[in-house]
C-alpha cells in the first residue's frame, strides 16, 4: 500500500504553509502585494539594470572581428557560386527536357 496521503484543497495549503485563500465563503483574501514603483522609479531601475549588463559583456578585439568578417565574406562568395551553380544546372536540364518534349 502506498504512503501518498491526499488532501483537499484547503487542507493542502495548511499543510504546505501557505496563507489561506478566501473563496466562496466570503472569507477574507490575504495576499502579498508588491508596492508598485512610479513610471520614473521603474524606467530608472531599467536603466541602472541595463548598465549593470553591459558591464559584463566582452566585446570583440579588432582582429576578432576582421577574421569573422572575411570568414562571413568567403562564405557568401562560396555560396553565390554554388548556388549561381545549381542554377544553371537546373536551367540548362530544364531547357534539355523542353527540347525533349518537343
Amino acid at each position: 500500500m502506498s504512503r501518498v496521503t491526499e488532501f483537499p484543497e484547503e487542507e493542502d495549503s495548511k499543510a504546505r504553509g501557505e496563507p489561506a485563500r478566501g473563496g466562496d465563503d466570503g472569507g477574507e483574501r490575504t495576499s502579498i502585494a508588491m508596492p508598485k514603483l512610479p513610471l520614473v522609479g521603474r524606467v530608472g531601475e531599467f536603466y541602472n539594470n541595463i548598465k549593470l549588463e553591459m558591464r559584463k559583456t566582452t566585446w570583440p578585439t579588432r582582429s576578432e572581428v576582421w577574421s569573422t568578417t572575411v570568414v562571413v565574406l568567403m562564405a557568401v562568395i562560396f555560396f553565390g557560386f554554388y548556388l549561381w551553380g545549381v542554377d544553371k544546372l537546373v536551367t540548362i536540364g530544364f531547357e534539355y527536357l523542353q527540347q525533349a518534349i518537343r
